[in-house]
Protein backbone atom coordinates (compact mmCIF):
# COMPACT_ATOMS: atom_id res chain seq x y z
CA UNK A 1 0.00 0.00 0.00
CA UNK A 2 1.64 3.57 -0.85
CA UNK A 3 -0.12 6.41 1.01
CA UNK A 4 0.91 10.06 0.09
CA UNK A 5 0.91 11.81 3.19
CA UNK A 6 1.21 15.18 1.34
CA UNK A 7 -1.13 15.25 -1.54
CA UNK A 8 -0.59 18.60 -4.07
CA UNK A 9 1.75 19.59 -1.22
CA UNK A 10 5.66 20.12 -2.37
CA UNK A 11 8.24 19.34 -0.14
CA UNK A 12 10.18 22.57 -1.36
CA UNK A 13 7.47 24.65 -0.39
CA UNK A 14 7.43 23.38 3.48
CA UNK A 15 10.93 23.67 3.80
CA UNK A 16 11.58 27.27 1.83
CA UNK A 17 8.63 28.19 4.79
CA UNK A 18 10.75 26.85 7.89
CA UNK A 19 14.13 27.18 7.18
CA UNK A 20 15.22 27.87 10.26
CA UNK A 21 14.07 24.81 11.49
CA UNK A 22 14.91 21.10 12.20
CA UNK A 23 13.54 18.46 9.42
CA UNK A 24 11.02 17.26 11.83
CA UNK A 25 9.81 20.57 13.27
CA UNK A 26 9.47 21.97 9.48
CA UNK A 27 7.40 18.77 8.57
CA UNK A 28 5.12 19.02 12.21
CA UNK A 29 3.86 22.58 10.61
CA UNK A 30 1.83 20.17 7.80
CA UNK A 31 1.70 16.54 9.85
CA UNK A 32 0.86 15.98 13.32
CA UNK A 33 4.15 16.22 15.37
CA UNK A 34 3.82 13.31 16.98
CA UNK A 35 2.90 11.24 13.74
CA UNK A 36 6.45 13.00 12.28
CA UNK A 37 8.55 11.92 15.62
CA UNK A 38 7.92 8.06 15.19
CA UNK A 39 8.02 8.51 11.10
CA UNK A 40 11.19 10.03 10.86
CA UNK A 41 14.13 8.85 11.43
CA UNK A 42 15.79 10.75 14.47
CA UNK A 43 18.90 11.63 12.97
CA UNK A 44 17.36 12.77 9.87
CA UNK A 45 14.31 13.97 12.02
CA UNK A 46 17.09 17.01 13.48
CA UNK A 47 19.37 17.82 10.51
CA UNK A 48 18.41 21.70 9.82
CA UNK A 49 16.48 22.17 7.01
CA UNK A 50 19.22 24.64 5.65
CA UNK A 51 21.63 21.84 6.15
CA UNK A 52 19.63 19.11 4.22
CA UNK A 53 21.52 17.60 0.98
CA UNK A 54 19.55 17.27 -2.55
CA UNK A 55 19.57 13.79 -2.15
CA UNK A 56 18.13 14.08 1.14
CA UNK A 57 15.56 16.55 0.04
CA UNK A 58 14.74 13.73 -2.89
CA UNK A 59 14.78 10.75 -0.40
CA UNK A 60 12.22 12.62 1.96
CA UNK A 61 10.32 13.97 -0.59
CA UNK A 62 9.95 10.17 -2.16
CA UNK A 63 9.26 9.58 1.24
CA UNK A 64 6.09 11.90 1.86
CA UNK A 65 4.71 11.07 -2.06
CA UNK A 66 4.89 7.32 -1.62
CA UNK A 67 5.41 5.70 1.75
CA UNK A 68 5.15 2.39 1.50
CA UNK A 69 3.61 0.20 3.40
CA UNK A 70 2.39 -3.13 3.88
CA UNK A 71 -0.02 -4.49 5.66
CA UNK A 72 0.53 -7.67 8.63
CA UNK A 73 -2.48 -9.16 8.02
CA UNK A 74 -6.11 -8.52 8.99
CA UNK A 75 -8.48 -9.55 12.07
CA UNK A 76 -10.99 -11.56 9.72
CA UNK A 77 -14.57 -11.34 9.21
CA UNK A 78 -15.22 -11.52 12.82
CA UNK A 79 -13.54 -7.97 13.62
CA UNK A 80 -15.04 -6.51 10.23
CA UNK A 81 -16.04 -2.79 10.80
CA UNK A 82 -19.75 -2.54 11.36
CA UNK A 83 -22.10 0.26 12.81
CA UNK A 84 -25.17 -0.27 15.25
CA UNK A 85 -27.54 1.88 16.72
CA UNK A 86 -27.82 5.73 15.99
CA UNK A 87 -31.79 7.66 15.56
CA UNK A 88 -33.98 4.79 14.79
CA UNK A 89 -35.56 4.87 11.09
CA UNK A 90 -38.90 4.19 12.30
CA UNK A 91 -38.72 7.83 13.69
CA UNK A 92 -38.08 9.57 10.64
CA UNK A 93 -39.40 10.10 7.16
CA UNK A 94 -38.67 7.80 4.33
CA UNK A 95 -38.67 10.14 2.05
CA UNK A 96 -37.48 13.27 3.78
CA UNK A 97 -35.00 12.42 6.69
CA UNK A 98 -36.87 14.42 8.54
CA UNK A 99 -38.07 13.18 11.93
CA UNK A 100 -41.49 12.52 12.33
CA UNK A 101 -42.24 13.95 16.13
CA UNK A 102 -39.37 17.50 15.43
CA UNK A 103 -40.27 19.31 12.42
CA UNK A 104 -37.23 20.57 10.78
CA UNK A 105 -35.14 18.00 12.37
CA UNK A 106 -33.29 15.96 9.60
CA UNK A 107 -30.81 13.61 9.93
CA UNK A 108 -28.68 11.26 7.34
CA UNK A 109 -25.91 8.84 6.70
CA UNK A 110 -24.44 6.35 9.52
CA UNK A 111 -26.38 8.66 12.57
CA UNK A 112 -29.10 6.07 11.38
CA UNK A 113 -29.93 2.54 12.40
CA UNK A 114 -28.66 1.77 9.19
CA UNK A 115 -26.16 -1.27 8.33
CA UNK A 116 -24.83 -2.77 5.41
CA UNK A 117 -21.90 -4.62 4.13
CA UNK A 118 -19.21 -2.91 3.43
CA UNK A 119 -17.71 -2.02 0.09
CA UNK A 120 -18.76 1.68 0.18
CA UNK A 121 -22.18 1.09 0.57
CA UNK A 122 -22.11 3.33 3.81
CA UNK A 123 -21.37 6.06 1.36
CA UNK A 124 -23.73 5.63 -0.86
CA UNK A 125 -26.42 5.64 2.10
CA UNK A 126 -24.62 8.71 3.65
CA UNK A 127 -25.27 10.23 -0.08
CA UNK A 128 -28.89 8.72 -0.57
CA UNK A 129 -30.19 10.24 2.33
CA UNK A 130 -28.51 13.53 2.56
CA UNK A 131 -29.71 14.22 -1.66
CA UNK A 132 -33.46 13.51 0.54
CA UNK A 133 -33.26 15.45 2.88
CA UNK A 134 -31.39 18.50 0.50
CA UNK A 135 -34.72 17.68 -1.69
CA UNK A 136 -36.90 18.06 1.17
CA UNK A 137 -35.26 21.19 2.47
CA UNK A 138 -34.57 23.23 -0.50
CA UNK A 139 -36.58 21.50 -3.02
CA UNK A 140 -33.94 20.83 -5.19
CA UNK A 141 -30.51 19.26 -4.29
CA UNK A 142 -28.92 20.03 -7.08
Amino acid sequence: MTIDLLPHVPLDRVLAANPERSLGNALATVLPKRFVEWWMEEKLSSVPVRSLSRKQCEDVERMLHGWAIMPSGTEGFAKAEVTVGGVDTRELSSKTMEARNVRGLFFIGEVMDVTGWLGGYNFQWAWSSAWAAAEAVTGSAR
